[in-house]
C-alpha cells in the first residue's frame, strides 16, 4: 500500500522541480535578452556614474555635527542590543 503513495510522492516532487528548474530557467533567459535588447536601444543607460566620479566638494559638505548626532544614534542603538 505504501509503494503506490510513495511513488506518487516521487512523481509529484519531480513534477514540481522540473516545473521550478523551467520556470527559473525562462526566466533567467528572457532578463538577459531584454538587457540585451534595451543595451542596444539605449547605451547610455547602462552606464551608471561611479562613486568616485563625485565631486569632493559633495563630499566634503557633510555637517560635521550632523556627523556628530548619527553616530551618537549608533552608538545609542548598539549600547542598546
Amino acid at each position: 500500500m505504501t509503494t503506490p503513495l510513495l511513488q506518487q510522492g516521487l512523481d509529484l516532487m519531480i513534477y514540481g522541480m522540473s516545473t521550478v528548474f523551467f520556470f527559473l530557467t525562462l526566466l533567467v533567459t528572457v532578463t538577459v535578452m531584454a538587457s540585451k535588447i534595451l543595451g542596444h536601444f539605449f547605451p547610455d543607460a547602462t552606464e551608471f556614474k561611479s562613486v568616485t566620479d563625485t565631486p569632493v566638494s559633495a563630499k566634503a559638505a557633510v555637517d560635521r555635527r550632523l556627523l556628530a548626532i548619527l553616530q551618537d544614534a549608533i552608538d545609542q542603538h548598539r549600547k542598546d542590543k
